[in-house]
């Protein structure tokens, strides 16, 4: 295993390219972290597989949302990565095409390292506007 403040700080640059290609709806990039096996349960407690969160995330395609981090904590346990925190989501389409409201949301998130790379294995999103 690489020194952990490497790992840490390729964990950070995998989180914030996966949020900036969630946010404009970047299915290349998104398809490239995520893992086979992606579980997503989004913050109206709906459970997704990779194949159909990859569909949701298409539907973003062109939109101006932006996301910031907040609060993060980051833990390794071997080759996995629990990241916990608050991400404020900003900016049109933020909840859907049509929306024009921010909204707050408290995550965790678990990753795996894997292929030379992290991959986003897991997300849970709680509202907490």
């Amino acid at each position: 295993m690489a020194d952990k403040a490497d790992r840490l700080a390729d964990l950070d640059a995998a989180m914030h390219r996966f949020a900036e290609a969630w946010a404009s709806g970047d299915i290349a990039v998104l398809e490239a972290i995520l893992s086979p096996s992606y579980t997503h349960t989004d913050a109206f407690g709906e459970f997704h597989d990779r194949s159909s969160w990859l569909v949701y995330a298409q539907r973003r395609t062109g939109r101006t949302t932006r996301i910031g981090f907040r609060s993060l904590r980051r833990r390794l346990v071997g080759d996995v990565a629990i990241v916990t925190g608050i991400n404020d989501i900003e900016g049109s389409g933020a909840l859907s095409a049509s929306d024009h409201s921010d909204f707050t949301i408290r995550f965790t998130q678990v990753w795996v390292w894997g292929q030379g790379q992290w991959l986003r294995e897991a997300f849970q999103a709680t509202p907490i506007r």
